[in-house]
């Protein structure tokens, strides 16, 4: 396809939901790279999602799932043609924001790279594992919490706590914004030390829209004891109570080294090696995992 023609393709949506019922023949041919959309045209009236193809039906070879968390556009793109899908991206990422905004888009590493040939270069990349519940049981028992230690959502007084745990998000207004919409619309779980006066949480981890684990983090002062697990049964248990299929995004240990080369590294690596250890047993049990995805922001 020449030039010409590639300037000439579009976005089409798609808004009937017997078509987009029919769309999941396709994607299910490409798992496990369409996990999210196939999850997300579940939860699309949910959500206010909007759906997007190439211009092909019903021979489709492009898939584009939008939704908003708070005022951040979240985007998955799928395509079998990367350059074609990066023209569609960019036209659907033009008719949606403004000059200013910038989306949160999970793909392959090709179509960003064919994005950037088109003059749009996100600002970080994370090669990450993706794990995705796999059990019939929707109940987990969740092991008995050690002595001086109580679980619970996130209290409102320690949003901002919570937040300023996050790598990501103590230079990023967005980061910052998603996080608090994350906590106040999406189940959350917290491990609260009861020690001390109030209670302050130690150990957590947040969801979105599509049931996907996002900021587990244990005080380094609280780790060896098993609260990660404990935290991640908890909030399985209430992703499953809402109908939705957990799933567990993890950054590899060498994207976030790039990332924080500038912030204190060594520290960001044993927290991760910590972290890796107690997530990956848990999620072996319960989790079945991909890998080679990319996570853009």
């Amino acid at each position: 396809m020449n030039k010409l023609q590639m300037e000439k393709l579009t976005a089409i949506e798609v808004v009937d939901d017997s078509k987009r019922e029919e769309l999941k023949g396709f994607l299910y041919k490409h798992l496990p790279d369409t996990i999210e959309i196939i999850r997300g045209l579940k939860l699309a009236k949910e959500l206010n999602a909007k759906v997007f193809t190439d211009d092909s039906w019903p021979d489709v070879k492009t898939v584009i799932y939008t939704y908003n968390e708070g005022e951040i556009t979240i985007i998955y793109p799928f395509g079998t043609d990367n350059s074609k899908t990066a023209v569609i991206l960019k036209s659907v990422i033009d008719s949606l924001l403004e000059n200013a905004q910038q989306p949160m888009i999970t793909g392959s590493e090709d179509v960003f790279q064919e994005l950037k040939k088109l003059g749009m270069d996100q600002k970080f990349t994370v090669p990450t594992f993706r794990y995705v519940y796999t059990q019939d049981n929707t109940k987990i028992n969740r092991p008995a919490l050690p002595e001086g230690y109580t679980i619970d959502s996130i209290h409102s007084s320690d949003v901002e706590y919570v937040v300023s745990k996050w790598n990501l998000a103590k230079n990023s207004l967005k980061f910052k914004q998603l996080i608090r919409h994350f906590i106040a619309h999406h189940p959350n779980a917290a491990i609260y030390d009861t020690s001390t006066e109030p209670p302050r949480p130690v150990s957590w981890s947040l969801s979105s829209g599509l049931g996907i684990h996002f900021h587990l983090f244990t005080d380094e002062e609280h780790r060896r004891k098993g609260l990660a697990f404990m935290v991640i049964t908890e909030m399985t248990q209430k992703i499953l109570a809402k109908g939705i299929t957990p799933a567990y995004h993890q950054g590899s240990l060498q994207s976030h080294q790039q990332y924080l080369s500038d912030n204190n590294a060594l520290y960001c690596n044993f927290l991760l090696i910590s972290l890796n250890i107690i997530c990956i047993y848990f999620l072996s049990l319960y989790f079945v995992c991909f890998v080679s995805f990319t996570f853009r922001v």
